[in-house]
């Protein structure tokens, strides 16, 4: 047992990370039509991120008929995400648990009716709802559809390969969501943008019985302890990265879910090191490249969802653009994305697991400093290639992360391997937006008086001028060189609150790059089993 206790291809130290069952025989459970079950499990993962970028298209309509909050707003796009974020653990466990095909068609069917509902919500508030119920889908979605992928193939290049399809149908999704939500918007009300998800939701569970194998794994027990704590954890820590950023970090409410999560991490931890059979089994995180792959993982959804939610803010409030010139424009970051996954797999085999992953943040980091050179009156000559640069380094991030976790584990664990890898994306989804946005909605009021203040608007004045930009207030009814004045003043302003953010987020991603040069030791060699012992 000794040998099957160390991840595949990890040529630090001897620490172990033993299986928490004995492993089945290698080619165990696999369909014998694979391609059929990952293609088909790829509509849901496109159908997940699908609601991301198409949401985040209709909001400017959403903000025009529903009217909320901008405290409220946040949350349309925000409940889904703390949602996923919450349940993807359980979810995964779940899956190996009463079956991955049976988890997976779930979630297909409950997101599917979160769609729905979000279709027909008149209100704010059903509105969060509906994405919240989303959520609950996506949560089952995700790991149950990376956890299908990597059962159906006992070669780990295939199956390398395989993630590379799924990671590029996330990217699909997201260029699909911001297109469809454009072409839509020009001819219906902004409800109309959620029947992307039905049609491709009602798809998904007509194919997936006839196309997925189900699997489960052999001896896995339910954690309910773990499941409990595990939620509690996750949940306080999204809700106050969200939350902390309309109404601070160091306000009350935020400190004492600080408090919160504290508490219910040592007792996650201390459980799970005791269980027989926990949700979690810490002692895969005692080899520091399965940790770095974690923070890779969390790093590139903090870098793409965050340099993305960026460039929409610039098109949309310095250049004007509509939600359907927006989302042509951002192909440049996420075709390339979709071409660069489909092929990253190869680059693997070719280079290993280690320069791939330090190359795709270098990449993704310098594409967001090259967004640094877009000024708030250039057009989009200056803006396309860091996009494009951004997506190259996205892509070279996304599946071979995921890879680097499943094969680092026994077949048996993948499920488990799956689900925290999909946790820490999801909580570099939330970081990335939550962080760079609240940086950009911040520094865009002082920026602006500045610079009203520069022009030689009265300081009285400008506060005043500044307060109704912010909510969103018409320049029309200003003096004509007033309003021309706030006009360019607010592009410039907010052109370098969006600077700043590209910097910290791009330096953010260099850094990273660091450790992971130092400690990701992973090869694409298959997992040894406890046979091999």
């Amino acid at each position: 047992m000794q040998n099957s206790s160390q991840p595949s291809g990890v040529s630090t130290a001897p620490a172990t990370v033993p299986p928490i069952a004995p492993a089945p025989a290698a080619h165990a459970g696999i369909p014998a039509h694979p391609w059929r079950g990952v293609l088909t499990v790829c509509l849901g993962v496109m159908m997940a991120f699908v609601n991301v970028s198409s949401t985040i298209g209709a909001l400017g309509a959403i903000q025009q008929d529903l009217h909320p909050s901008a405290s409220t707003l946040v949350w349309v796009t925000s409940a889904y995400s703390l949602v996923v974020a919450t349940l993807v653990m359980f979810a995964g466990t779940l899956a190996d648990l009463v079956g991955r095909r049976a988890v997976f068609l779930g979630g297909a069917v409950v997101f599917t009716a979160g769609s729905l509902l979000a279709f027909a919500a008149d209100t704010t508030g059903l509105l969060i709802t509906a994405q919240a119920v989303m959520g609950i889908g996506g949560a089952a979605v995700l790991p149950a559809s990376l956890s299908i992928v990597s059962h159906s193939f006992a070669d780990p290049h295939l199956r390398t390969k395989a993630i590379g399809a799924w990671a590029s149908c996330s990217g699909l999704g997201l260029a699909i969501g911001p297109l469809g939500a454009g072409l839509l918007l020009g001819s219906f009300t902004w409800h109309a943008v959620y029947l992307i998800d039905v049609v491709i939701g009602a798809v998904t569970v007509v194919l997936t019985p006839f196309m997925v194998t189900e699997t489960k794994h052999p001896t896995r027990r339910l954690d309910l302890a773990g499941v409990l704590l595990g939620t509690v954890m996750i949940a306080s820590a999204t809700y106050a990265i969200i939350e902390g950023g309309s109404s601070g970090y160091t306000s009350g409410r935020i400190v004492t879910v600080y408090g919160v999560f504290a508490v219910s991490l040592v007792l996650f931890l201390t459980v799970e090191a005791r269980h027989h059979d926990p949700m979690l089994d810490l002692r895969l995180f005692r080899n520091s490249s399965y940790t770095a792959v974690m923070g890779v993982a969390a790093a590139s959804m903090f870098g793409f969802v965050g340099t993305s939610l960026l460039a929409v803010l610039y098109m949309e409030r310095v250049q004007h653009l509509s939600a359907l010139a927006t989302g042509v424009r951002l192909l440049a970051m996420f075709a390339t994305y979709i071409v660069v996954s489909a092929l990253a797999g190869r680059l693997v085999q070719k280079i290993g697991f280690t320069l791939t992953l330090t190359a795709g943040l270098v990449v993704l980091g310098g594409g967001a400093l090259a967004l640094l050179l877009v000024g708030p009156f250039t057009g989009y000559g200056a803006l396309w290639p860091g996009l494009l640069v951004a997506g190259v380094g996205s892509a070279l991030l996304t599946a071979p992360s995921t890879a680097a976790a499943v094969n680092s584990v026994p077949r048996t664990q993948a499920g488990m391997a799956s689900a925290t890898v999909n946790m820490f994306r999801q909580i570099g989804s939330v970081l990335g937006p939550s962080i760079l946005g609240t940086i950009v909605t911040t520094r865009f009021p002082r920026y602006l008086d500045e610079r009203l203040i520069s022009s030689g608007v009265p300081a009285a004045d400008a506060s005043r001028i500044t307060d109704g930009a912010v909510r969103g207030d018409s320049a029309a009814s200003l003096p004509t060189a007033l309003a021309q004045t706030l006009t360019d003043s607010a592009a410039r302003a907010f052109t370098d609150a969006v600077h700043l953010g590209l910097l910290i987020g791009g330096i953010t991603l260099l850094v990273v790059a660091i450790p992971t040069a130092v400690f990701v030791r992973h090869s694409n060699t298959p997992a040894p089993s406890p046979s091999a012992a």
